[in-house]
Protein backbone atom coordinates (compact mmCIF):
# COMPACT_ATOMS: atom_id res chain seq x y z
CA UNK A 1 0.00 0.00 0.00
CA UNK A 2 2.85 2.37 0.79
CA UNK A 3 4.28 1.80 -2.68
CA UNK A 4 0.93 2.60 -4.25
CA UNK A 5 0.67 5.86 -2.30
CA UNK A 6 4.02 6.98 -3.70
CA UNK A 7 2.82 6.53 -7.28
CA UNK A 8 2.05 9.95 -8.70
CA UNK A 9 -1.04 10.58 -10.78
CA UNK A 10 -0.22 11.23 -14.42
CA UNK A 11 -2.32 12.27 -17.36
CA UNK A 12 -1.02 12.42 -20.91
CA UNK A 13 -2.40 14.87 -23.45
CA UNK A 14 -0.97 14.27 -26.89
CA UNK A 15 2.75 13.81 -26.29
CA UNK A 16 2.97 15.77 -23.03
CA UNK A 17 2.69 14.23 -19.56
CA UNK A 18 1.05 16.13 -16.72
CA UNK A 19 2.27 14.71 -13.40
CA UNK A 20 0.76 15.75 -10.08
CA UNK A 21 2.84 18.16 -8.00
CA UNK A 22 2.39 19.55 -4.50
CA UNK A 23 4.46 22.72 -4.87
CA UNK A 24 5.88 25.30 -7.25
CA UNK A 25 9.49 25.71 -8.25
CA UNK A 26 11.15 28.44 -6.20
CA UNK A 27 12.60 31.51 -7.86
CA UNK A 28 10.33 31.42 -10.93
CA UNK A 29 6.64 32.09 -11.53
CA UNK A 30 4.31 29.11 -12.20
CA UNK A 31 3.11 28.24 -15.69
CA UNK A 32 -0.28 26.91 -16.76
CA UNK A 33 1.17 23.40 -16.69
CA UNK A 34 2.27 23.91 -13.08
CA UNK A 35 -1.28 24.95 -12.18
CA UNK A 36 -2.78 21.85 -13.82
CA UNK A 37 -0.29 19.54 -12.11
CA UNK A 38 -1.07 21.09 -8.73
CA UNK A 39 -4.79 20.64 -9.41
CA UNK A 40 -4.14 16.94 -10.13
CA UNK A 41 -2.49 16.65 -6.74
CA UNK A 42 -5.24 18.48 -4.85
CA UNK A 43 -8.00 16.47 -6.54
CA UNK A 44 -6.38 13.10 -5.84
CA UNK A 45 -8.55 11.35 -3.17
CA UNK A 46 -5.54 10.08 -1.22
CA UNK A 47 -3.96 13.53 -1.18
CA UNK A 48 -7.16 15.25 -0.14
CA UNK A 49 -7.52 13.19 3.02
CA UNK A 50 -11.16 12.54 2.25
CA UNK A 51 -13.30 10.73 -0.30
CA UNK A 52 -13.05 13.49 -2.87
CA UNK A 53 -12.21 17.20 -2.89
CA UNK A 54 -14.33 19.36 -5.14
CA UNK A 55 -12.84 21.39 -7.97
CA UNK A 56 -14.06 24.56 -6.29
CA UNK A 57 -12.23 23.78 -3.05
CA UNK A 58 -9.07 22.71 -4.87
CA UNK A 59 -9.06 25.89 -6.98
CA UNK A 60 -9.55 28.02 -3.86
CA UNK A 61 -6.55 26.43 -2.12
CA UNK A 62 -4.42 26.74 -5.22
CA UNK A 63 -5.41 30.39 -5.72
CA UNK A 64 -4.16 31.21 -2.22
CA UNK A 65 -0.89 29.33 -2.85
CA UNK A 66 -0.37 31.22 -6.10
CA UNK A 67 -0.94 34.55 -4.37
CA UNK A 68 1.60 33.66 -1.71
CA UNK A 69 4.15 32.55 -4.32
CA UNK A 70 3.85 35.80 -6.28
CA UNK A 71 4.02 37.74 -3.03
CA UNK A 72 7.38 36.18 -2.21
CA UNK A 73 8.61 37.72 -5.46
CA UNK A 74 7.09 41.06 -4.41
CA UNK A 75 4.57 40.95 -7.26
CA UNK A 76 0.97 41.96 -6.62
CA UNK A 77 -1.86 39.85 -7.98
CA UNK A 78 -5.53 40.16 -8.85
CA UNK A 79 -8.23 39.13 -6.35
CA UNK A 80 -8.31 35.56 -5.03
CA UNK A 81 -11.71 34.85 -6.56
CA UNK A 82 -10.50 36.04 -9.98
CA UNK A 83 -7.48 33.72 -9.72
CA UNK A 84 -9.83 30.88 -8.79
CA UNK A 85 -11.93 31.48 -11.91
CA UNK A 86 -8.83 31.43 -14.13
CA UNK A 87 -7.70 28.16 -12.56
CA UNK A 88 -11.06 26.49 -13.12
CA UNK A 89 -11.16 27.72 -16.71
CA UNK A 90 -7.70 26.31 -17.56
CA UNK A 91 -8.35 23.00 -15.80
CA UNK A 92 -11.76 22.63 -17.48
CA UNK A 93 -10.16 23.12 -20.89
CA UNK A 94 -7.54 20.52 -20.07
CA UNK A 95 -10.14 18.03 -18.80
CA UNK A 96 -12.27 18.33 -21.94
CA UNK A 97 -9.30 17.61 -24.19
CA UNK A 98 -8.05 14.76 -21.99
CA UNK A 99 -11.47 13.10 -21.78
CA UNK A 100 -12.12 13.23 -25.51
CA UNK A 101 -13.15 9.88 -26.94
CA UNK A 102 -10.76 7.99 -29.20
CA UNK A 103 -13.03 8.26 -32.23
CA UNK A 104 -12.92 12.05 -31.87
CA UNK A 105 -9.15 12.22 -31.71
CA UNK A 106 -8.74 13.28 -35.33
CA UNK A 107 -6.40 15.82 -36.87
CA UNK A 108 -8.42 18.70 -35.43
CA UNK A 109 -8.11 17.26 -31.93
CA UNK A 110 -4.35 16.78 -32.35
CA UNK A 111 -4.01 20.40 -33.42
CA UNK A 112 -5.99 21.61 -30.39
CA UNK A 113 -3.98 19.40 -28.03
CA UNK A 114 -0.68 20.68 -29.46
CA UNK A 115 -1.82 24.30 -29.13
CA UNK A 116 -2.87 23.73 -25.54
CA UNK A 117 0.42 22.01 -24.66
CA UNK A 118 2.40 24.91 -26.11
CA UNK A 119 0.34 27.48 -24.21
CA UNK A 120 0.73 25.46 -21.00
CA UNK A 121 4.45 26.35 -20.96
CA UNK A 122 3.55 30.04 -20.73
CA UNK A 123 3.19 32.05 -17.54
CA UNK A 124 -0.07 31.71 -15.63
CA UNK A 125 -0.38 35.48 -15.43
CA UNK A 126 -2.31 36.82 -12.43
CA UNK A 127 -0.57 40.20 -12.13
CA UNK A 128 -2.68 43.16 -10.97
CA UNK A 129 -2.71 45.57 -13.91
CA UNK A 130 -4.97 48.09 -12.18
CA UNK A 131 -2.55 50.89 -11.28
CA UNK A 132 -4.74 52.44 -8.58
CA UNK A 133 -5.35 49.15 -6.79
CA UNK A 134 -1.70 48.10 -7.09
CA UNK A 135 -0.46 51.39 -5.63
CA UNK A 136 -2.87 50.98 -2.75
CA UNK A 137 -1.56 47.46 -2.11
CA UNK A 138 2.01 48.75 -2.16
CA UNK A 139 1.10 51.51 0.27
CA UNK A 140 -0.65 49.12 2.69
CA UNK A 141 2.12 46.50 2.58
CA UNK A 142 4.93 49.05 2.77
CA UNK A 143 6.92 47.47 -0.09
CA UNK A 144 6.98 48.85 -3.63
CA UNK A 145 7.94 47.01 -6.78
CA UNK A 146 11.44 47.87 -8.02
CA UNK A 147 12.79 48.03 -11.58
CA UNK A 148 14.38 44.60 -11.10
CA UNK A 149 11.03 43.06 -10.22
CA UNK A 150 9.38 44.66 -13.24
CA UNK A 151 12.11 43.18 -15.45
CA UNK A 152 11.68 39.81 -13.77
CA UNK A 153 7.93 39.85 -14.49
CA UNK A 154 8.54 40.76 -18.13
CA UNK A 155 11.09 37.95 -18.46
CA UNK A 156 8.67 35.40 -16.97
CA UNK A 157 6.10 36.43 -19.55
CA UNK A 158 8.53 35.78 -22.40
CA UNK A 159 11.84 33.89 -22.39
CA UNK A 160 11.75 32.87 -18.69
CA UNK A 161 15.51 32.94 -18.24
CA UNK A 162 15.73 35.00 -15.06
CA UNK A 163 15.70 33.52 -11.59
CA UNK A 164 14.59 35.32 -8.44
CA UNK A 165 17.71 34.65 -6.36
CA UNK A 166 16.56 36.58 -3.30
CA UNK A 167 13.42 34.50 -3.02
CA UNK A 168 13.73 34.15 0.74
CA UNK A 169 16.30 36.77 1.69
CA UNK A 170 16.12 38.83 4.87
CA UNK A 171 14.12 41.64 3.31
CA UNK A 172 11.49 39.28 1.97
CA UNK A 173 11.27 37.40 5.27
CA UNK A 174 10.56 40.67 7.07
CA UNK A 175 7.89 41.42 4.48
CA UNK A 176 6.32 37.99 4.97
CA UNK A 177 6.18 38.43 8.74
CA UNK A 178 4.54 41.82 8.31
CA UNK A 179 1.95 40.45 5.89
CA UNK A 180 1.11 37.47 8.05
CA UNK A 181 -0.65 39.86 10.41
CA UNK A 182 -3.22 40.32 7.69
CA UNK A 183 -5.31 37.37 6.48
CA UNK A 184 -4.46 37.97 2.84
CA UNK A 185 -4.01 40.64 0.20
CA UNK A 186 -7.79 40.69 -0.06
CA UNK A 187 -7.82 42.81 3.09
CA UNK A 188 -5.83 45.53 1.33
CA UNK A 189 -7.93 45.17 -1.78
CA UNK A 190 -11.09 45.59 0.28
CA UNK A 191 -9.75 48.82 1.74
CA UNK A 192 -9.08 50.17 -1.75
CA UNK A 193 -12.58 49.23 -2.93
CA UNK A 194 -14.18 50.82 0.12
CA UNK A 195 -12.33 54.06 -0.56
CA UNK A 196 -13.54 54.01 -4.16
CA UNK A 197 -17.13 53.51 -3.01
CA UNK A 198 -16.75 56.32 -0.47
CA UNK A 199 -15.56 58.69 -3.20
CA UNK A 200 -18.51 57.73 -5.40
CA UNK A 201 -20.99 58.32 -2.58
CA UNK A 202 -19.35 61.68 -1.85
CA UNK A 203 -19.71 62.71 -5.50
CA UNK A 204 -23.37 61.68 -5.54
CA UNK A 205 -24.01 63.66 -2.35
CA UNK A 206 -22.31 66.75 -3.73
CA UNK A 207 -24.39 66.52 -6.91
CA UNK A 208 -27.57 66.40 -4.84
CA UNK A 209 -26.48 69.44 -2.83
CA UNK A 210 -25.99 71.36 -6.06
CA UNK A 211 -29.60 70.72 -7.16
CA UNK A 212 -31.49 74.09 -7.72
CA UNK A 213 -33.73 75.26 -4.85
CA UNK A 214 -36.68 75.68 -7.25
CA UNK A 215 -36.58 71.99 -8.14
CA UNK A 216 -36.54 71.02 -4.46
CA UNK A 217 -39.53 73.28 -3.68
CA UNK A 218 -41.38 71.94 -6.70
CA UNK A 219 -40.84 68.37 -5.53
CA UNK A 220 -42.11 69.30 -2.07
CA UNK A 221 -45.22 70.99 -3.52
CA UNK A 222 -45.93 67.95 -5.68
CA UNK A 223 -45.58 65.58 -2.76
CA UNK A 224 -47.90 67.73 -0.61
CA UNK A 225 -50.48 67.84 -3.40
CA UNK A 226 -50.41 64.07 -3.74
CA UNK A 227 -50.76 63.70 0.03
CA UNK A 228 -53.81 66.00 0.13
CA UNK A 229 -55.41 64.08 -2.70
CA UNK A 230 -54.84 60.85 -0.86
CA UNK A 231 -56.59 61.97 2.33
CA UNK A 232 -59.43 63.90 0.66
CA UNK A 233 -61.82 60.94 0.48
CA UNK A 234 -61.05 59.92 4.04
CA UNK A 235 -61.85 63.41 5.29
CA UNK A 236 -65.50 63.20 4.07
CA UNK A 237 -65.95 59.81 5.68
CA UNK A 238 -64.51 61.11 8.93
CA UNK A 239 -66.95 64.01 8.90
CA UNK A 240 -69.91 61.66 8.50
CA UNK A 241 -68.62 59.50 11.32
CA UNK A 242 -68.26 62.50 13.63
CA UNK A 243 -71.81 63.68 12.84
CA UNK A 244 -73.28 60.25 13.61
CA UNK A 245 -71.30 59.85 16.82
CA UNK A 246 -72.45 63.19 18.28
CA UNK A 247 -75.92 61.79 19.03
CA UNK A 248 -75.39 60.64 22.59
CA UNK A 249 -78.11 60.13 25.24
CA UNK A 250 -79.25 63.40 26.69
CA UNK A 251 -76.53 65.33 24.84
CA UNK A 252 -77.86 65.63 21.31
CA UNK A 253 -76.15 68.58 19.70
CA UNK A 254 -78.49 68.95 16.75
CA UNK A 255 -81.15 71.64 17.24
CA UNK A 256 -83.24 70.00 14.53
CA UNK A 257 -83.40 66.80 16.54
CA UNK A 258 -84.40 68.62 19.75
CA UNK A 259 -87.22 70.36 17.95
CA UNK A 260 -88.60 67.27 16.18
CA UNK A 261 -88.37 64.78 19.09
CA UNK A 262 -90.26 65.43 22.35
CA UNK A 263 -88.13 65.81 25.46
CA UNK A 264 -89.77 62.80 27.20
CA UNK A 265 -88.60 60.55 24.32
CA UNK A 266 -85.09 61.91 23.81
CA UNK A 267 -83.67 59.51 26.39
CA UNK A 268 -84.52 56.63 24.06
CA UNK A 269 -82.08 57.89 21.44
CA UNK A 270 -78.67 56.29 22.02
CA UNK A 271 -75.39 56.01 20.18
CA UNK A 272 -75.73 54.10 16.92
CA UNK A 273 -73.41 51.46 18.34
CA UNK A 274 -75.59 50.79 21.41
CA UNK A 275 -79.01 49.10 21.98
CA UNK A 276 -81.78 51.16 23.57
CA UNK A 277 -82.96 49.97 27.02
CA UNK A 278 -86.54 50.07 25.74
CA UNK A 279 -85.74 47.17 23.46
CA UNK A 280 -84.89 44.91 26.41
CA UNK A 281 -88.03 46.03 28.35
CA UNK A 282 -90.26 45.18 25.40
CA UNK A 283 -88.48 41.86 24.94
CA UNK A 284 -89.03 40.94 28.62
CA UNK A 285 -92.76 41.78 28.40
CA UNK A 286 -93.26 39.43 25.45
CA UNK A 287 -91.17 36.76 27.14
CA UNK A 288 -93.26 36.80 30.32
CA UNK A 289 -96.57 36.64 28.49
Amino acid sequence: MAALDKIKAKKTLGTVDYVESSEFAQGILPTKKDVIQNMLYLLHPKRAGQAQRSKEDAAQLLAELLQEHWLFCNLYTIATQSIKKHILKVYEEFSKLYQSRKRRKNELFIQKADDFNRSSEQLFDIFCTDTVTREKLEQCSGVKMTDTEWKFLEDQRNERKMYFEDFVDKKQMETIERRRKVESLEHFRKIAEEEKEARKRKEITSNRDEQPVEDVNKNKDDSCLEYNKGIGGFSDKAKRKRLSSCWVTGTATSTTYNESVPSENQHLRMNIRKVRPGFYETFDKYKNC
